[in-house]
């Protein structure tokens, strides 16, 4: 035997249940490391609606969240002068009260549980049909090509709010999905199916709002199609109104008012000031701030779906797969369009958009999986070059991120020490967190926030040399102090 097929072996008998558990484990480890930060904070507080909230400067004292009904009363006050993100905003709150302990846990199997689900919705198949070749594709482009993966997957409240939102949102498509691939699929509904739908749908729809404008866009699709092929069924429109009764739930909040004419008047924003909004300025900056980093990490994926397109026989080209592909796309990219008018739109806006992308192109791996053996044979040394990388580019970018996050999370902890040894000061003044060197080279180099960097920590991450910074403040009410600030210049303000 040579040592060509010994290797080929011993990759044989790894299961891909296997290369599940690596990446959970790494991811619930970072969980674990990254302590309460940035919105968690205030978060952990009753929303104070009436005295602007609890996250802008100069915040007065707030009341710590005890029970479930001051979550009740915190969201509706967050409803009318804050923002219709309900369900996001309130597990944020649930999670800062109950402690992040729980979070971790739940974090990482929802990272999973929508790794899954994407691989259910994009091939139509059960998980019995998984394989190494699926999961290391969902985990790869999980791991590399959601935009602000920290952000978005790491941080309680950005998990929350996006993460997942995202699975509410593909857990409304699934039926639509497996109705799509296998018409058997409810043939004759269940009687649950229509409650179960709309619950389904008003939950999509009141998410978050760029998750649930792309998963209204499928699912009237969805609708369309099933309407032609004289197939659609009561849950199906009954999901979808529900859909968009809670979209409007979530985009006409009072509070979306509010919130932005309180940020045009408090908040510290020297890129784009408000009288800047809708001229040429503000467009260059969601271009290269939002639309284009999140659309050019669709690349793989639809060169995966472009070459499964160009193998087809001319005159097939307009399939079934490539029509669902063709939907995912276009959901995925007019919002991503429509967020080049929004003022300091975030990259991780596209959060779904991407996860939409990767959905697409799992059913051109399907397509092409029969094919596999024969495309490796004939490729082999690019398909082992391709996995080397990958595997390398993997290991090199987890043990930075440990690395960094370890250090980041020792340093907070070393403040928070010092701060109990200084707490009956009146002002207790602590140094700045600083990252590693590596963290900002990497930021530099995919052009995403994989982990900390000294941007996110200048924004919102760390606290301040400003006594009234509203971090300062909840963060020093949230531990019982009376002041906290940084030493050194505002970060904000250098280039």
């Amino acid at each position: 035997m040579t040592a060509v097929s010994k290797e080929k072996t011993c990759w044989d008998r790894v299961p891909w249940q296997f290369i599940l558990c690596v990446f959970m484990g790494v991811f619930l480890i970072r969980n674990l490391m990254l302590p309460m930060v940035s919105d968690d904070i205030p978060y952990a507080f009753i929303w104070d609606g009436a005295d602007k909230g609890n996250l802008l400067d100069g915040v007065g004292p707030r009341v710590r969240i005890t029970s479930f009904g001051d979550i009740v009363k915190s969201q509706w006050s967050h409803y009318f002068t804050w923002g219709g993100r309900i369900l996001g905003i309130g597990l944020t709150q649930l999670f800062a009260w109950e402690g992040k302990a729980l979070f971790n846990v739940l974090n990482t199997l929802v990272f999973m549980g929508l790794a899954l689900l994407i691989f259910r919705i994009g091939t139509g198949a059960s998980l019995r049909s998984m394989n190494k070749t699926y999961i290391l594709w969902v985990l790869m482009a999980f791991w590399f090509l959601l935009p602000d993966p920290f952000l978005t997957t790491l941080w309680m409240c950005g998990s929350c709010v996006f993460l997942w939102m995202s699975l509410l949102e593909f857990l409304f498509l699934l039926p639509f999905a497996l109705k799509y691939w296998r018409p058997s699929f409810w043939e004759k509904p269940p009687a649950w199916s229509v409650p179960l739908m709309a619950l389904a749908g008003i939950c999509a729809g009141w998410s978050v709002e760029t998750g649930a404008a792309a998963t209204g866009f499928i699912a009237f699709f969805a609708l369309w199609h099933f309407r032609k092929q004289g197939c659609l069924q009561p849950w199906m429109s009954a999901g979808f109104l529900f859909l968009c009764l809670g979209g409007l739930m979530l985009i006409q909040a009072p509070g979306e008012m509010v919130r932005l004419e309180l940020q045009r008047q408090f908040e510290y924003n020297p890129e784009l000031p408000p009288e800047m909004y809708w001229t040429p300025l503000m467009f260059s900056i969601t271009f290269t701030e939002c639309f284009w980093p999140v659309v050019r990490m669709w690349i793989p994926p639809l060169l995966l779906i472009l070459y499964y397109v160009r193998q087809l026989p001319r005159g097939t080209r307009w399939n079934p797969v490539t029509k669902f592909q063709a939907v995912f796309i276009a959901g995925a990219l007019s919002v991503m369009v429509v967020m080049l008018f929004v003022p300091m739109a975030p990259a991780r806006a596209g959060f779904f958009s991407t996860a939409a992308v990767i959905t697409a192109s799992l059913s051109a791996l399907r397509e092409l999986m029969p094919k596999r053996d024969i495309l490796y044979r004939k490729h082999r040394g690019l398909f082992r070059a391709a996995f080397a990388l990958c595997a390398a580019l993997w290991l090199t970018t987890t043990a930075i991120m440990l690395y960094v996050e370890w250090d980041v999370r020792t340093q907070w902890m070393n403040r928070i020490d010092y701060v109990n040894a200084h707490q009956d000061q009146d002002l207790v003044v602590v140094h700045q967190i600083d990252v590693p060197p590596i963290a900002d080279v990497m930021a530099v180099v995919f052009q995403s926030c994989f982990t900390w960097n000294t941007e996110i920590l200048a924004w919102g991450c760390d606290l301040e040399p400003r006594p009234e910074g509203s971090h300062n403040l909840m963060y020093a009410q949230y531990y019982g102090w009376k002041k906290v600030i940084t030493d050194g210049e505002d970060r904000r303000t250098i280039e």
